[in-house]
């Protein structure tokens, strides 16, 4: 049977490829007599690189059935659909009592290389990213017109707005192609100027602050966007100028899109908006509509609401109050509540009456917690941080601060926490981590005028066996001083929340113009009071010796000279709300030590501390923050005794007062060297911004006062100062610190700079 259609269907293919006129879905004359009869063969002809089953099974017209002109036309739109062939022909031949058909195709050509030219500032493999268009796949005409478009929204948001990309399809063969992608790259633009037309209320410069689109910036550009055009941001940006209206009470404020104008050298862009303010509106009548809810809750509800009747609207008090509204109703176990606020705009009285309508759904209890992805903690480290338990009232709140426990433990890179619906009045709990680098190895370098060069490291592991132990090791060498200290902490103290550890050391620190040799252990205990509240409390005993004093000491170094043993107990206080321990936006810490030796528990010395630190941060736009932090200390010997030299104040360095050498900013002897102080103040400023954000990688901009007092000096506020910059990355090694600082009045004998580094705890 092959054989006698095989004639027609040839003639089928000179047909198209003689006669340019027949395109595809064309379908050769059939008689009559044709329509009904048997299919006795279906015949697949000029098709090299798709199988004859692709098409036939595409197909409706089948060997054996009826044969039907309809379905054969059917057929060829959706052999076509395949996207494989560049021509389709049908062909319907009489056989005997039955009918042959022959599907005639010309396949599109085969893509064999994409070539790319003129990308001079951005790389290959990142545009082969962008683009559609793959190699061995079959030529598509629309994928070439989505990789051009692809390409030249790939260059903006590079900065690279005047970007021009023309493409053309070559010959590489029989049936082979390959596609070309010419480029002219233009010289980069930036945002040169941002101006807002109509703002009569709000500066220029207020609504600039709204945007995430930012001008060019000769000191930050090179480190981050600023000045690049990004067409997602500039269509947010009207959204976030909108917005901060609305937040102000202008509730029927326009915002136009920009115009964006580019200069003459193709360099510079210019956005002009187009404001339309109207008028401030307040806040009009505040309504819950709940019928559960109890009249007297119900305005305990609406009294802890944001939103005042009779204060200027703002769309952030709503979402907040929305949000505070959801969480209420969460923490009473309706999980899935459904806050709808409704509002009626009276443009004579320039109100917002607000009414939010609840929809309380079921009540749900906690069922089961499954844990995921702790490769190396144990279960029970993680379920000891839930501020639930199954079976408990399903409450949003306690979710929340579970959430934040899990992330300020610091164990994992991640930490979710997932809801699902078990049952009609249960909800399961899925808790998926994922194990982050618990471990630290922390690396330093120190000066002396004996040794030079003194070098440091630090082992530490907060996670220790995966039992959230906290195991330290450090060790500092050179030529002739050594420092060790060994030590662990169980924040868990046999499975109940309470706090136990213990750590030894012994420690020979050399100073210009004395050495010291500490040596011996110390024990502590700690406990929550409540969710965010703790206390501490430790004995420290240990043998110091002051040696080695230079031959031109002051008289009171001298008498520090020999060997003395301390015997001190100390209890802290710390309130601490911060919303993570590691780069914080928000709440505060405070701190309050109180330190006594000697006394009722003996040994050399007598002596008293205390101490109050307090943290405080501001979250700021770019998820960046302002930290203040300010520092009180006091310390006094008793009983006829002085305060050693080794437990006075020193001010200078890293955690005190950057740009300043250790102890510099406190007390000398009249030979010059530091002697430390009795008392202590230190106030500090700093704007924390994020750098890369997926690295952890974030910026400060710092500004420190503070100064260490003798005994007989006045506590006053002319405080030595400094500024500076530094960078802060949570690193594989641990949370890592470089900071530079300029000291704002060096004294003759001091630097006017100061670089530090530590790996540890930012603060």
């Amino acid at each position: 049977m092959k054989r006698r259609i095989l004639i027609p269907a040839l003639c089928a293919v000179v047909l198209l490829a003689g006669y340019p006129f027949l395109r595809g879905r064309d379908v050769l004359a059939l008689e009559v007599s044709v329509e009904g009869r048997t299919v006795v063969e279906v015949v697949v002809v000029g098709n090299d690189k798709v199988a004859d089953s692709i098409i036939l099974n595409a197909m409706q017209v089948k060997s054996g059935q009826s044969f039907s002109g309809v379905r054969l036309d059917a057929d060829l739109k959706a052999i076509y659909a395949l996207g494989f062939f560049a021509d389709v022909l049908m062909n319907a031949t009489p056989v005997d009592d039955g009918v042959a058909v022959a599907v005639v195709v010309v396949e599109k050509p085969t893509v064999a290389g994409i070539d790319i030219r003129g990308n001079d500032k951005i790389k290959r493999k990142d545009l082969l990213k962008e683009i559609t268009v793959r190699t061995f796949a079959v030529l598509n005409r629309e994928k070439i017109s989505e990789s051009e478009e692809k390409i030249r929204a790939f260059y903006r948001e590079k900065g690279f707005f005047s970007i021009g990309v023309q493409s053309k399809v070559v010959p590489a063969g029989k049936q082979r192609v390959k596609v070309v992608f010419d480029i002219d790259e233009g010289r980069k633009s930036y945002v040169r100027r941002i101006r807002f037309s109509g703002n009569e209320n709000f500066g220029d410069w207020r609504l600039r602050r709204q945007m995430q689109t930012k001008k060019y910036n000769l000191f930050l550009t090179w480190a981050t966007d600023a000045g690049i055009l990004k067409q997602d941001q500039l269509d947010n940006d009207v959204k976030l100028i909108k917005s901060f209206y609305l937040s102000k009470g202008y509730v029927q404020a326009r915002v136009s899109k920009p115009q964006i104008t580019l200069s003459d050298n193709k360099k510079w862009i210019y956005l002009d908006f187009e404001v339309d303010e109207g008028e401030v509106f307040t806040l009009g009548t505040v309504e819950l509509v709940d019928d559960e809810l109890a009249d007297d809750k119900r305005d305990l509800v609406l009294a802890a609401l944001a939103g005042k009747a009779g204060e200027t609207f703002s769309n952030m008090n709503l979402r907040e109050d929305i949000e505070k509204l959801t969480t209420w109703y969460g923490d009473q176990g309706y999980a899935f509540v459904d806050v709808d606020p409704r509002t009626r705009l009276d443009p004579d009285k320039r109100q917002v009456d607000i009414s939010y309508r609840i929809s309380r759904g079921g009540q749900f209890h906690f069922g089961r917690v499954e844990i995921a992805g702790n490769t190396k903690t144990r279960d029970k480290v993680i379920r000891r941080e839930l501020r639930f338990a199954e079976g408990d009232l399903y409450n949003t709140s306690a979710l929340k601060r579970s959430r934040e426990r899990l992330t300020n433990t610091q164990f994992f890179a991640e930490a979710d926490i997932q809801t699902e619906q078990s049952g009609d009045d249960t909800m399961d709990i899925k808790i998926k981590v994922e194990e982050g680098q618990t471990g630290s190895f922390s690396v330093g370098l120190g000066y002396s005028t004996v040794d030079s060069i003194i070098g440091m490291a630090s082992i530490a592991k907060k996670n220790f066996l995966g039992r959230g132990w906290d195991a330290n090791f450090h060790v500092e060498l050179s030529g002739t001083s050594s420092r060790y200290n060994i030590g662990i902490t169980d924040p868990y103290f046999l499975d109940i929340p309470m706090t136990a550890g213990f750590a030894v050391f012994n420690e020979e620190i050399e100073y210009d113009a004395y050495d010291t040799k500490q040596t011996g252990f110390r024990v502590h205990v700690g406990k929550s009071i409540d969710e965010y509240t703790s206390w501490s409390a430790g004995y420290r005993l240990e043998q110091v010796e002051i040696f080695n004093i230079d031959d031109y000491a002051s008289d009171y170094i001298w008498d520090e000279e020999g060997e003395t043993t301390t015997s001190q107990v100390y209890f802290s206080l710390v309130r601490d709300k911060r919303n993570n321990y590691l780069f914080p936006t928000r709440g505060y810490r405070v701190k309050g030590t109180v330190v006594l030796a000697g006394g009722p528990l003996g040994f050399d010395n007598d002596f008293y501390k205390v101490i109050l630190e307090g943290h405080k941060f501001f979250p700021l736009k770019w998820e960046s923050a302002l930290h203040l932090r300010g520092t009180l200390g006091y310390a006094d010997g008793y009983g006829g005794h002085d305060l050693p030299l080794y437990e006075r104040f020193y001010l200078g360095g890293m955690d005190t007062i950057r740009g300043f050498d250790f102890g510099e900013a406190g007390p000398e002897d009249e030979n010059g060297d530091v002697i430390g102080g009795t008392s202590e103040v230190i106030l500090s400023a700093e704007w924390v911004y994020p750098l890369v954000k997926s690295m952890g990688l974030h910026g400060v901009l710092f500004y420190d006062m503070g100064k260490a007092y003798d005994d007989d000096e006045n506590i006053d506020f002319d405080l030595r100062q400094s500024v500076g910059f530094g960078v802060r990355w949570k690193s594989p090694m641990g949370p890592l610190r470089v900071e530079w600082g300029l000291n704002l009045s060096p004294e003759d004998d001091e630097k006017a700079t100061v670089w530090d580094f530590s790996v540890g705890s930012f603060f």
